[in-house]
């Protein structure tokens, strides 16, 4: 488990038909692929496998967000370096010290009805807790387009500051899409 709280959870996701059909089945819902990965973006169970196993390989750590016993989401995250995130060195060092350990975090809701009901942000909140004390980072990074406003009120609420836009960094549906690099540093307290 890489998270326990009242009503959530994070565990790792798994290398099983379960785990990947809930995935296919959120990589196939329009409300999802509008922000996560675009409407021309076709996801096969095949390629949920593939994807999953270069994530592994590369060191992401996928997960499921379960609420009170039923997954409605997913997350990840890994370490990260300025090649890694592919944003400039000194933007990225501008932020994140040379010797601090930096994690890049994702997150949504699979679950449509749970959106919209402050349950991502308890996610959020829930994923930055353990990669703080049990994983031992330093700061945290997270890479909206800058059209996921909805995405970006929610980094904002958990504490994350805007950093820096790295222009045209995405492709989806055909167009390369501004990314909001934002960040949050552990508390000293």
């Amino acid at each position: 488990m890489i998270a326990q709280g009242k009503h959530l959870s994070i565990r790792k996701m798994r290398a099983v038909e379960e785990d990947f059909l809930l995935y296919l089945k959120w990589m196939t819902d329009p409300l999802t692929m509008k922000y996560w990965e675009g409407m021309t973006e076709h996801f096969t169970y095949q390629r949920v496998i593939e994807e999953y196993w270069a994530g592994i390989r590369e060191g992401v750590i996928p997960c499921i967000i379960i609420y009170q016993g039923k997954s409605i989401g997913f997350c990840q995250f890994c370490i990260l370096n300025p090649q890694y995130y592919e944003v400039p060195a000194k933007l990225y060092y501008s932020f994140a010290g040379r010797t601090e350990l930096v994690y890049g975090i994702d997150i949504f809701l699979g679950e449509t009805e749970y959106r919209n009901h402050g349950i991502g942000s308890q996610a959020l909140m829930l994923l930055m807790r353990a990669l703080f004390s049990d994983y031992h980072a330093d700061c945290l990074m997270i890479d909206p387009k800058i059209h996921n406003t909805r995405a970006i009120r929610c980094y904002h609420k958990a504490g994350f500051r805007d950093l820096f836009i790295v222009p045209h960094r995405e492709l989806q549906d055909g167009i390369y899409h501004d990314s909001l690099i934002m960040g949050l540093k552990k508390s000293k307290t």
